[in-house]
């Protein structure tokens, strides 16, 4: 998806492009077995690959997401590896919440503080399953880490 998001995408280069990915990937591989990590690191470097043809001049950003207390732990680690490696290659930073952070919805509190599954008046509520962080996990451990990375990078 995200590739066919970036190929339909202005042709003109923006200063930095940030993107996420491996959550839906993690359920895929472990749950519902739709592909191996091979066919996944396959499709990341094509996907890198499309952003570096189509806009050479910007700067690319992988957010890695929290640890998720909703998906396998042993796929979550393989996909972590796997991706670093692909954004190593390719010199795409990575603003990193996984490593970088305490942020880890295995936690039980932390899930139900700092995830949401289901809107409430219009925004993201709490009591998630633990994937999807809302306002407060995205302030707390989010921002601070993309806005760390970006300063680095643009300070290149």
């Amino acid at each position: 998806q995200i590739r066919t998001q970036v190929e339909q995408a202005t042709d003109i280069a923006p200063d930095f492009v940030v993107f996420d990915g491996g959550t839906n990937d993690a359920q895929s591989i472990f749950r519902d077995r739709a592909y191996t990590f091979g066919a996944y690191t396959e499709e990341l470097e094509k996907t890198l690959h499309v952003m570096e043809r189509k806009w050479p001049t910007a700067r690319i950003v992988y957010v890695a997401a929290h640890k998720l207390g909703s998906r396998d732990w042993d796929t979550q680690v393989a996909l972590r590896e796997a991706t670093l490696e692909a954004c190593r290659k390719r010199d795409v930073a990575v603003a990193d919440v996984f490593g970088e952070t305490t942020f880890d919805t295995r936690d039980d509190m932390q899930r139900a503080k700092y995830t949401f599954d289901d809107l409430v008046n219009g925004f993201p509520g709490t009591e998630g399953s633990g994937t999807h962080p809302n306002d407060a996990g995205i302030i707390t451990f989010y921002v601070p880490v993309l806005r760390a990375t970006l300063q680095q990078i643009a300070s290149r």
